[in-house]
């Protein structure tokens, strides 16, 4: 493209830039997006390369910063700080801490307010929330292990990776564990884990309000609600944050104790803290790989949120055909909460997200059409699809059979 046509192509973007409503969130996607297009129509190519060369360091700076505890520091501030103060507030070297805020900022996690000084932004004190923080580790380790995929895929005539115990976990780590077996005896993994898991997959309002779950579980009242078998049974709920964000949603009343289940490994469930706990719950230590227990079957809704996405084709099918054996006709539904990959325009974040759950599990992130194959291997099909503009969403399925009745 001649550089006329990318100037030309620019305006024409900015132009239609200017016909959105910056105060309307539901433009915001649209709005970036085409500030992206912008830039890489009037962007070098040399300088896209360079970007992306220079990436390689952009995460170990911000972990580092993580562990010195700047994020917090610059959080708790009403003013920028100098790198003397941050030295000083932290115990740090202060011509280390510049050098490292120096790509933090250029990043867009600080802003650089003057001569070594940086000041908070909304990305940087995300970082200072411990959840997020416990993310920005975990990653660190993700990226040390997807440093080994050239040589694994050269090994392997290029194939993908599709396998949980024969991937590139086990070649990077020399192991024939799977991820979870691996880590299952590091305390610091685990524990970043789940406080991870507790950070929101979606933008905006909540899941349960932005899906309308209320309105799906109760339709209105032309569904009469069993009182003797589970309302919502959470499987693989881990702390419980996701069912919290349900209860929070549904009219007061409309379900008794015992009605809604938590379900996650015996270690998840014994380690959810006093301040998470909560009593309107039933905390059921369960291995998602076995049947559900016969108290637990026959529930209104069974939700799978962001667990899907950690296996290959043949774990999630053994997951999901435990929960289809549970679901009564006519009456139950199963509620995957997950990434839902575009045909074309997936974004960086999933993008990401994908060739991680690829390179720790051997997984994908999934496009409609492959939950809807996926789910067939289990007999069951899709209801309805929603999803927000990052690409979250919710598939609703119910048993084949039941459309018969």
């Amino acid at each position: 493209m001649s550089a006329e046509s990318k100037v030309a192509e620019a305006s024409a973007t900015i132009e239609q830039l200017l016909t959105l409503d910056v105060s309307d969130r539901k433009t915001h996607a649209e709005i970036v997006e085409k500030c992206r297009a912008v830039i890489s129509a009037l962007q070098d190519p040399a300088a896209v390369v360079v970007e992306t060369l220079a990436s390689v360091t952009t995460h170990p700076s911000l972990v580092a910063l993580s562990n010195l505890g700047i994020f917090e520091k610059l959080a708790a501030a009403n003013e920028p700080l100098t790198g003397a103060q941050l030295a000083e507030r932290t115990g740090g070297d202060q011509a280390l801490i510049v050098r490292l805020l120096r790509i933090a900022a250029a990043s867009g996690i600080v802003t650089e307010t003057g001569p070594q000084t940086f000041a908070a932004t909304g990305a940087s004190r995300m970082l200072a929330i411990p959840s997020f923080a416990a993310g920005l580790r975990l990653n660190h380790r993700t990226a040390e292990l997807a440093n080994s995929l050239p040589a694994y895929l050269a090994q392997t005539e290029n194939r993908n990776i599709t396998s949980y115990t024969n991937g590139l976990f086990q070649y990077h780590y020399k192991t024939d564990q799977g991820s979870f077996e691996y880590r299952a005896s590091d305390e610091a993994w685990m524990t970043d884990f789940n406080l991870f898991m507790t950070v929101p997959n979606n933008t905006g309002n909540s899941w349960p309000e932005t899906f309308d779950a209320r309105g799906k579980i109760f339709a209105g009242g032309a569904v009469k609600i069993n009182a003797d078998t589970p309302l919502v049974v959470d499987v693989a709920g881990g702390m419980g944050q996701d069912l919290r964000r349900l209860k929070e949603y549904l009219p007061l009343g409309s379900f008794t104790k015992g009605q809604l289940i938590l379900q996650d490994q015996a270690h998840v469930i014994e380690s959810v803290p006093a301040d998470m706990h909560d009593d309107a719950f039933t905390y059921v230590p369960h291995n998602f790989f076995g049947p559900q227990p016969a108290a637990y079957r026959g529930a209104r809704v069974y939700t799978l949120k962001s667990v899907l996405h950690d296996w290959a084709d043949e774990k999630a099918v053994e997951i999901l055909r435990h929960i289809a054996d549970s679901l009564t006709p006519g009456y139950s539904k199963l509620w995957i909460l997950d990434r839902i990959v575009p045909e074309t325009g997936a974004d960086k974040a999933l993008a990401w997200l994908d060739i991680s759950m690829m390179a720790i599990y051997g997984a994908l992130e999934r496009t409609q059409e492959q939950w809807a194959g996926l789910l067939q291997k289990v007999g069951l099909r899709i209801v309805s699809v929603q999803a927000t503009p990052d690409h979250f969403g919710l598939i609703e399925a119910e048993l084949e059979t039941a459309v018969l009745n």
